[in-house]
Order: structure tokens, then C-alpha cells, then sequence
């Protein structure tokens, strides 16, 4: 909770709280959005093509509910901090400039598509 003295409000008799969200409840909304393995495979990719990927190769071992599939690019790749804030909910502001070739637009595509899966 902020203190009034923290508070940039204008207005000084308001005081304002954080609410941060419940990180199990999130991810259960991201997993209830409607992907299917196609849509969320090619979201990934989606994020390779932003990334400058020219190459995107797609593996599948199929084992039943032990299935994998492994998406690797050679894009321009993220290092760890990169990798956490990518799958912060709310971590790009959908009014922000963007690159041209950047096909995303909510910052929510990477988190979505991972745990819809």
C-alpha cells in the first residue's frame, strides 16, 4: 500500500492501493483463452518472425500425453532478463511503438501460447 506522500494522485484524499494479480489465477485465464496446438505454435513462430528469425524449425516426438515439440530460430534470441520480462502479464503497453515487423500487438502472445499447452 502507498502512503500519501507516495501518492502522484492529484488528488490527496484518495488513497491508493497495489492489487497485484494472483499468478495461478492468470495463468489459468492464459490457458482458458481458446488456443489449440496450431494456434499456439504459430503464435511462437509469430514471435521468431518479429525476432528476425530466416529459419524456424519445428520438431514433434509424439508419445502420447508425453508429447514434446521443440521450436527453435535463429533470431535474434533474449537473454534471461529479456526471457522473464517476455513472460511478465502486462509487460508491453499495446500503444507503444513498435517495430514494423513486429506482428504482436498486446504483449500477451509468448504467455498465451506457452500455457495454453
Amino acid at each position: 500500500m502507498m502512503n500519501n506522500s507516495q501518492n502522484p494522485n492529484v488528488y490527496p484524499n484518495v488513497q491508493l492501493f497495489e492489487v497485484p494479480p494472483r499468478a495461478d489465477v492468470m495463468i489459468e485465464t492464459f490457458r482458458s483463452i481458446g488456443y489449440n496446438i496450431q494456434t499456439a505454435i504459430a503464435d511462437l513462430i509469430d514471435n521468431s518472425i518479429s525476432a528476425g528469425a530466416n529459419n524456424v524449425c519445428i520438431h514433434f516426438e509424439w508419445d502420447g500425453d508425453n508429447s514434446t515439440v521443440y521450436i527453435a530460430d535463429d533470431g535474434m534470441g533474449m537473454d534471461k532478463d529479456e526471457l522473464v520480462e517476455a513472460m511478465r502479464p502486462g509487460s508491453k503497453n499495446p500503444s507503444d511503438e513498435r517495430d514494423l515487423k513486429d506482428l504482436g500487438r498486446f504483449g500477451l502472445g509468448i504467455k498465451t501460447a506457452s500455457f495454453s499447452q
